[in-house]
């Protein structure tokens, strides 16, 4: 696995997704990219079977949540270097049922490793993602980074982002990888908390920009998690 200085990966945020089309799409049986050289697998879980932030009277409900990454990497604790986990582009469909979903697996450095960056991107103008939600035509409007279906007061919505961002996420402890065995990491999010502030729902068609920043702080708690059963180890 190649090792580089973090300062590499500091790049503008609109220009996320320069590179090639090595898209690899997550499927929501608990399974992922999982190989016998790795020494490193992130996973992903939607927190509570996404009800801990779920308001109590109904007005909204989630059916799908579909999230384009790329760039994952691993910084170490003791310096600026990095590892890399996964450059392309992913396509995480989320379970909504809390079921761990693998994102993605790697054989990184032995190290230890205390934060992880990654990239919430739209597809670039000339770039066409493995799944089409995400690119509904040629214009800036029309290429989505997340894309979220459901039912708000009854009727039918889908939310899209249209913004890149950088996540950097701190690990709840220092990760420490070695040579041989493997790791997992989980990373947790809400996407009810995306919609709600206690019992407040942002509507998803006039508020788009208070849900992007929710979107953008809720990447936040990230653990290692050998038995994958959503606790920190």
């Amino acid at each position: 696995m190649k090792r580089s200085h973090w300062q590499l990966f500091c790049f503008v945020s609109a220009s996320v997704l320069a590179g090639g089309l090595l898209s690899t799409g997550c499927k929501d049986n608990g399974t992922g990219p999982v190989g016998s050289d790795e020494n490193v697998h992130l996973s992903l879980q939607a927190a509570g079977s996404v009800t801990q932030h779920k308001p109590s009277h109904e007005v909204l409900h989630i059916t799908s949540v579909k999230v384009l990454l790329k760039r994952i990497v691993f910084g170490q604790a003791t310096s600026d270097d990095s590892s890399d986990v996964h450059t392309g582009p992913l396509v995480v469909d989320l379970n909504l049922e809390a079921k761990m979903t693998v994102l993605t697996a790697a054989r990184v450095a032995a190290g230890t490793y205390d934060r992880i960056r990654f990239d919430l991107h739209k597809p670039e103008d000339d770039e066409i993602p493995s799944d089409p939600v995400f690119r509904v035509g040629s214009s800036g409007d029309q290429r989505f980074s997340v894309v979220i279906t459901g039912v708000y007061h009854d009727a039918p919505f889908t939310f899209t982002s249209k913004k890149s961002a950088r996540q950097q996420l701190l690990l709840d402890a220092p990760l420490v990888i070695s040579e041989s065995g493997t790791v997992n990491v989980t990373i947790k999010v809400d996407p009810y908390a995306w919609f709600s502030s206690g019992e407040l729902v942002y509507d998803p068609v006039l508020q788009t920009r208070e849900i992007d920043d929710r979107i953008k702080a809720s990447f936040a708690l990230a653990f290692k998690d050998n038995d994958r059963n959503g606790d920190p180890d």
